[in-house]
């Protein structure tokens, strides 16, 4: 082989040393930010939808316009034209109820509304028996496996009465008996919760079934919810009708037998709109992210829950722990600050660790959630001074690689130059 071909390969192997060398250095260092904080009352946007010919009459969104500006100060904007990026980039909640006209396929509706979930967003989405129209509807949620059944589905109930206390979730708060005329079913291609990455589907729940004592399924199921990776959250409802003026009156007549159906209303756009039921985390930090310590240091972590305006945390258990490749190595209870109800802090000693790669996880548990985990940071365990660390192999392959091609190079130079004398 000639040296010229053998000092290139010499020159690719030092550079893909090098890469390796880098992303060794730096593929263990990660801070991962927590979530958004939560919107506020005063500043969630509500778009209600009245480009599809939707079977809701006037008098019947007026009285909804008025239940929002009751409970909120928040702007409401009214949705007269088709769907677009552009059109839905302030809005927080997009309210769709009972359209009886097909989605624009020349404008790529449907897709403007996946991009809108992508983009943290929330949707209240609502079919019924009265005008059929569970198509349109379809077009929209099928991507995430939710369905409208039609067929088999229609569910004639009036008076609907459940046990809305276990679990207690925030779409429930207040409520005991809901008025569901007419509905159509709702089912959900369970596969989704694996198969749909981006944003991933955290969690589903059935809200409301027709006898709680079954199982969820197309028959039985009028109200269902999706929560995604990125705080997006879809409510599927089966009954429109529930939302008209026989069923929805003022908050001020609390004498109205009807009432939950309005609170339920007001607890939805509360929900959607990221104001309540949030239990996450945020700016979670830990002393000594990406750093190298010594068997034995004790890690320290702080870390700020998301939680819902007035909702009591005194019901999440929220632990700091040393992991290694999914193995908790060490665990430890976080204690509430007594200055802040939603600040925790907490420690993990690393004692009696082998050294190595540790991820530092935060995990919260509440009930009516699944549990919510967050690697916070990454520490590499050594063995305290002056205990050997092993060489890092890359390292030494470029090294030696180096001095080889130095050498070589030197070499090659003083032959060449003594040809020429």
């Amino acid at each position: 082989m000639s040296k010229p071909k053998i000092y290139w390969i010499l020159i690719v192997v030092v550079f893909f040393l090098t890469l390796l060398t880098t992303n060794n250095a730096n593929l263990h260092v990660k801070t991962v930010q927590g979530a958004v904080k939560p919107t506020l009352e005063s500043e969630i946007v509500i778009g209600i939808d009245l480009s599809h010919n939707n079977d809701v009459n006037s008098t019947e969104i007026a009285n909804l316009t008025s239940i929002l500006n009751t409970t909120f100060t928040q702007q409401i904007v009214f949705l007269n034209e088709k769907f677009t990026s552009e059109s839905l980039s302030d809005i927080d909640v997009l309210t769709i109820l009972a359209p009886t006209t097909p989605f624009d396929l020349d404008l790529e509706e449907a897709k403007v509304v996946e991009e809108f979930i992508k983009a943290g967003k929330s949707l209240l989405i609502a079919s019924g028996f009265r005008n059929q129209t569970r198509e349109p509807l379809n077009d929209l949620l099928n991507v995430y496996g939710l369905k409208f059944n039609f067929s088999r589905s229609i569910i004639s109930e009036r008076a609907l009465a459940r046990n809305f206390t276990t679990p207690k979730i925030p779409l429930t708060e207040n409520i005991s008996q809901l008025i569901c005329p007419n509905g159509l079913g709702i089912s959900f291609n369970e596969s989704k919760l694996e198969s749909y990455q981006s944003p991933a589907i955290l969690f589903y729940n059935p809200i409301l079934l027709v006898n709680s004592d079954e199982a969820p399924s197309e028959n039985n199921t009028l109200i269902s919810s999706l929560e995604f990776e990125n705080g997006a959250r879809i409510l599927a409802i089966g009954s429109a009708e529930m939302f008209n003026n026989s069923y929805i009156e003022p908050l001020a007549n609390t004498s109205s037998i009807f009432l939950d159906n309005t609170d339920f209303f007001v607890n939805a756009i509360k929900w959607l709109g990221r104001n309540t039921g949030i239990i996450n985390f945020y700016d979670p930090w830990v002393d000594l992210d990406g750093q190298s310590i010594n068997i034995g240091t004790i890690i320290n972590g702080n870390v700020t829950l998301v939680n819902s305006q007035n909702q009591s945390l005194s019901q999440v258990q929220l632990t700091i722990s040393i992991e290694r490749t999914g193995s908790i190595l060490s665990s430890r209870g976080m204690q509430i600050s007594p200055n802040n109800a939603s600040r925790y802090f907490g420690w993990v000693s690393t004692e009696d660790l082998g050294f190595g790669y540790c991820d530092i996880i935060f995990m919260a548990i509440h009930i009516g959630y699944m549990p919510i985990e967050l690697t916070a940071g990454r520490v590499y365990l050594e063995p305290p001074f002056p205990s050997r660390q092993n060489p890092n192999p890359a390292i030494m392959g470029l090294f030696l690689a180096s001095s080889f091609l130095f050498v070589s190079s030197a070499i090659f130079i003083y032959l060449n130059l003594e040809k020429k004398e």
